[in-house]
């Protein structure tokens, strides 16, 4: 029986056992992050292995909290109603203690990886034929937690559960500008944008004006989009960002499954 969710300003805490859904890691590497002033070990779980709803709840908290306008994959967490046959994977990081034994482990991050459409390889590569893909999804760290390091564990252990366990060759992400520069230290190469057309009817669509924004081109025939309108002008800070605001591209190619994946 779950134990009453309690919590802290380190994260959510949820008196829950999370062995069924662990992620292996290699023996001896569990990373350690700086929680509260203190070394933790943490690992990764995937949520929907885990039935507790106390966990799912502690999960769906954080969740809101960082992106309060994605409320459908907020009710999926809360309610456990994702459908694991369309493969995506959603991973959390929690704290484990000092035995191994997850007793009240804290909510430390979240992702979901999904599978992408294939890629084709880059240049040098010593394989043939395109690549299997993958995107991580809605990364997060609670806000009080930002700052320790946290956010680089939970994208290297994601990208190596997305090579590792489900066979991706290419992990993709999609980030605002300022983070390109976190991206490329947790091992992702970052991928220049190319030059968007217009849409089959002849009309520039929004995408389009956000890219000709970055790279000082004019499309359309005045689409009417100016400030305010998710383009990046909103402070890049602000949770509920529009998810039309500008990316870039990162990615990691993964040749050798053993040597190729940064060290977490």
């Amino acid at each position: 029986r779950a134990r009453r969710m309690t919590r802290t300003n380190q994260g959510a805490l949820v008196g829950c056992s999370l062995s069924s859904g662990a992620v292996r890691t290699n023996a001896g590497d569990v990373p350690v992050v700086t929680v509260g002033g203190r070394p933790t070990k943490v690992r990764l779980v995937r949520l929907w292995e885990v039935e507790d709803p106390a966990f799912r709840n502690a999960v769906a908290d954080v969740f809101q909290s960082v992106w309060p306008s994605r409320k459908g994959e907020c009710v999926a967490i809360r309610r456990g109603t994702h459908d694991p046959a369309k493969k995506p994977t959603p991973l959390v990081l929690v704290s484990v203690d000092g035995s191994g034994v997850d007793t009240t482990p804290r909510v430390l991050g979240y992702t979901i990886v999904y599978p992408s459409s294939a890629m084709k390889r880059p240049e040098g590569s010593t394989k043939t034929g395109e690549c299997a893909n993958c995107t991580l999804n809605s990364v997060l760290v609670p806000f009080e937690l930002r700052g320790a390091g946290i956010g680089a564990v939970l994208v290297k252990l994601a990208a190596r559960v997305a090579v590792t366990e489900l066979g991706f060759e290419c992990v993709t992400a999609w980030c605002q500008p300022r983070l390109v520069k976190f991206y490329e230290t947790c091992g992702f190469a970052y991928e220049p944008p190319k030059r968007k057309n217009k849409s089959a009817t002849g009309t520039a669509t929004k995408k389009d004006a956000l890219w000709a924004k970055l790279l000082n081109l004019e499309v359309g025939d005045g689409d009417g989009y100016g400030d305010g309108d998710g383009d990046g002008d909103k402070p890049s800070s602000s949770p509920d960002s529009s998810d039309d605001e500008l990316d870039e591209c990162m990615r990691m190619f993964v040749e050798n499954r053993t040597e190729d994946l940064p060290k977490a």
